[in-house]
């Protein structure tokens, strides 16, 4: 059974993601390596990641950009073998330093031109999902890609929460089935996560209450602080 900081971290990740649509990864995977491998802190994130996205987009599944989503969806499982295959062999620290770094460059470069833009562009569409995929893969962190190029567009809040759940379940389910097949749950990491689902549960509802309250304009700003601090943690804990 987990212990209480694991539990607290995982509901603390839940209100995140259910006000924001995002971050349950990165504030889950920041706490959880703390005191756990990587292996294991990411095979619970990414089980009990995978429930809280469904249950998010069960409730806004009618406001997702589906035709987005469906051009995104191959390469992001593509990138999502790539990365759990790469999560046996590649500089860990290194990666996820990068990461973080990039991803206070992006929150920046949205706070300082926040200027949104509505154009799609299917090769772009292709190139995010795979590179989601791949820091999903490898170390559940494929959010940052995603949420710098479709929160960028005018969409309300409702349509860019939904629409990002359908991409963090394909990476979610993907990575978990090919995890499986590899071997890389053990039966502690179900018994941790099947505990951990209440927890985080309670997180998501006390955040999606919250997210109610919330205009668009500081909805958008809320993200791009948050994203900057995800980041920030990312490049500090790596």
């Amino acid at each position: 059974m987990p212990d209480p900081a694991t539990l607290a971290i995982l509901a603390i990740a839940g209100l995140i993601q259910g006000f924001l649509g995002f971050g349950f990864g990165i504030v889950a995977m920041s706490g959880l390596t703390l005191s756990q491998d990587l292996i294991h802190a990411a095979g619970v994130v990414n089980l009990v990641g995978w429930v809280a996205t469904a249950a998010q987009l069960a409730g806004l599944r009618r406001h997702a950009r589906w035709r987005a989503a469906g051009r995104m969806i191959p390469t992001l499982v593509l990138g999502v073998a790539i990365g759990v295959t790469a999560l046996r062999t590649v500089d860990g620290a290194l990666m996820v330093k990068a990461l973080g770094a990039t991803t206070v460059a992006i929150a920046a470069w949205n706070l300082w031109r926040p200027r949104l833009g509505g154009r799609e562009s299917p090769l772009l569409d292709r190139s995010v999902g795979l590179v989601s995929g791949v820091l999903g893969g490898a170390f559940n962190t494929g959010g940052p890609p995603l949420i710098a190029y479709l929160y960028r567009r005018p969409d309300p809040p409702d349509m860019q929460r939904a629409t990002i759940q359908v991409l963090f379940l394909a990476i979610s389910t993907s990575r978990a089935l090919i995890s499986a097949a590899q071997g890389l749950f053990d039966r502690t990491i179900l018994m941790d996560s099947a505990f951990s689902v209440p927890a985080m549960g309670m997180g998501l509802l006390g955040g999606y209450a919250l997210s109610l309250r919330v205009g668009a304009d500081r909805f958008r700003l809320a993200s791009w602080l948050a994203l900057a601090a995800l980041g920030a943690v990312l490049f500090l804990r790596a």
